[in-house]
């Protein structure tokens, strides 16, 4: 990383780096189209560059696990956590919006915090969002004690996260569930749909609930698998359920693929994998607006590379390769979990987090996806 923050790709001379900068509001951002360095392309076209910084507040200085959509007027919404640091004790639910495509945000707002809402949880963790088929903005986010105690809290916003109004939570609040994670994604007959994993005292595995009000009530959990997998990303394609699941000893995502809208499941283990010897946190899945036939991951790994890469694959053969590097990183952070939305063509708004652990900022870059990439297949077991 340079003196003015920013995070060098590898591949770009300094004569490519000087063509595509310009400034911006203060702000130092890259601008371009999809260019090829080697046989990668190269996806970032501005930043990364801090979007949300730490606040001076110690008590929620520290911002992680980020999600972010674009409302219907094309207002990007990002929501995370805000506390003293890393489940440190004190932190809330924030939100922050861009109506400048991602140049500038709006300092934190918080929704919650805890424990000072109730003393009964001590932090604000994992969160999911989406956008309702009313158009509304769906959040829904964990709050916990460690494993001693947890719930799912909710909100609707009908004015592009303005304001935000409580939703009924109740079916999925007070230990029925653990941690909430990912889209709120519509399934077609059933609603909107939410994923997460459990937490002691309910459990392990992976858990899936809609609602057939556009998130105003939530329906019980049901069960994907008891198995101990952690961060559940899912999504609807062409008929299909499909996700990707966290497990670190595994040092891959494995991927769930359901026909029948939940009532079974296809496992495949290790499905997609980036350097076998990294940690593969937070994974994340969607279906390209562009071509929905398309699906597009993002593979995070921590130690001993510390890197974020864009993979595709065919929805119906999900032979997942690599397209590009997105950021990689050098030392040790508490970082990444990274989220994107897509701004319209093959541009695409990607957040995630990096700091220490006891002050992070919220990190943004815009992308372009290529229409196709010719390469070997990767990834598997």
């Amino acid at each position: 990383m340079d003196a003015l923050g920013f995070t060098t790709l590898k591949g770009n001379t300094m004569n490519e780096f000087l063509n595509r900068a310009v400034f911006f509001g203060g702000a130092l951002w890259l601008t371009g189209t999809v260019t090829v360095v080697g046989d990668e392309p190269t996806l970032v076209t501005e930043g990364p560059k801090v979007v949300v910084p730490a606040p001076d507040d110690d008590a929620v200085r520290h911002l992680s696990w980020p999600k972010i959509v674009r409302a219907d007027d094309g207002t990007l919404v990002v929501a995370y956590s805000a506390g003293v640091g890393h489940n440190r004790g004190a932190s809330g639910l924030a939100v922050s919006r861009s109506t400048d495509q991602g140049r500038t945000f709006s300092a934190p707002e918080l929704l919650c915090y805890y424990p000072d809402d109730d003393d009964r949880y001590r932090d604000l963790g994992n969160v999911a969002l989406g956008v309702g088929e009313d158009g509304a903005l769906i959040l829904l986010a964990m709050a916990y004690h460690g494993e001693k105690a947890n719930t799912i809290l909710g909100w609707r916003s009908l004015d592009n996260g303005r304001t935000w109004q409580r939703v009924d939570t109740s079916a999925l609040a007070e230990n029925k569930t653990g941690s909430v994670f990912g889209h709120v994604f519509p399934i077609p007959g059933k609603g909107m749909a939410v994923c997460g994993h459990y937490r002691q005292p309910k459990g392990d595995g992976l858990w899936i609930a809609t609602s057939s009000d556009n998130g105003k009530t939530w329906g019980p959990p049901e069960t994907i698998t008891d198995a101990k997998y952690f961060e559940p990303v899912f999504i609807e394609s062409g008929g299909k359920l499909l996700g990707l699941a966290r497990e670190n000893k595994a040092h891959a995502y494995h991927q769930f693929v359901s026909s029948d809208h939940g009532r079974s499941w296809a496992f495949t283990e290790r499905a997609l994998r980036g350097d076998a010897r990294a940690v593969h946190p937070s994974p994340f899945v969607v279906a390209d607006p562009v071509n929905p036939r398309r699906l597009l991951a993002l593979v995070s790994e921590r130690a001993p590379v510390q890197r974020v890469s864009l993979w595709e694959a065919d929805r119906d053969e999900l032979r997942w390769r690599r397209v590009g590097l997105i950021v990689e990183e050098e030392g040790e952070w508490d970082w990444a979990y990274p989220w994107m939305t897509h701004l319209g063509g093959n541009e695409w708004f990607l957040v995630y987090y990096k700091g220490s652990k006891q002050a992070a900022s919220i990190h943004g870059a815009r992308i372009a996806v290529p229409d196709q990439v010719s390469r070997s297949e990767g990834g598997g077991k």
